[in-house]
């Protein structure tokens, strides 16, 4: 088993020297195109599909307190959609598209009303993503000097910052 290890230096330097902030990856929306359908998950089973909101709800959590390092798709260091991927990943076995960019452009957007727990939480601009856990609540990878937190929605930073919801598993 062969692991790789991300020097936050050279992302760093790579970063500015593409002209891309250091504490963000900046995609063009349009130059990720659409993910396809495989993104989505869908199944027939209402109460299967709570069950797997819940496990990507729970292994997302799990990693409060991680570092966040750009680049990063866990474990123990994770950027925003390095987070999310994770937590799908770990709980459905899917890859979900790589950038925040990307993962807008292949979920169904749904409500603040209609969100539930295992959606993902879009922030304006679309360049940052992060899990909404339930209860008001998103965990996210949110910068180099908190990493991965869990905050509330409807205060602070998130309050003014979160664009919309969208929909990764769905029943037909």
């Amino acid at each position: 088993m062969s692991t790789t290890t991300i020097n936050p230096k050279r992302i760093a330097a790579a970063a500015a020297l593409a002209g891309v902030a250091a504490t963000g990856i900046a995609m063009n929306p349009a130059a990720t195109g659409d993910a396809d359908a495989a993104n989505k998950i869908r199944t027939a089973n209402f109460q299967r599909a709570e069950v797997l909101r819940e496990r990507v709800a729970k292994v997302a959590q799990a990693q409060k307190g991680d570092r966040y390092v750009l680049g990063s798709t866990g474990p123990g260091a994770f950027d925003c959609s390095g987070l999310v991927n994770y937590a799908y990943r770990k709980a459905t076995g899917r890859v979900l598209p790589r950038t925040s960019y990307a993962l807008a452009g292949s979920v169904e957007h749904v409500s603040k009303r209609s969100r539930k727990v295992g959606d993902l939480v879009f922030y304006r601009g679309n360049g940052h993503v992060g899990v909404y856990i339930g209860k008001g609540r998103v965990a996210q990878a949110l910068n180099p000097r908190v990493g991965v937190v869990v905050d509330r929605a409807d205060q602070g930073w998130n309050r003014s910052m979160i664009y919309g919801y969208g929909r990764v598993i769905r029943t037909k």
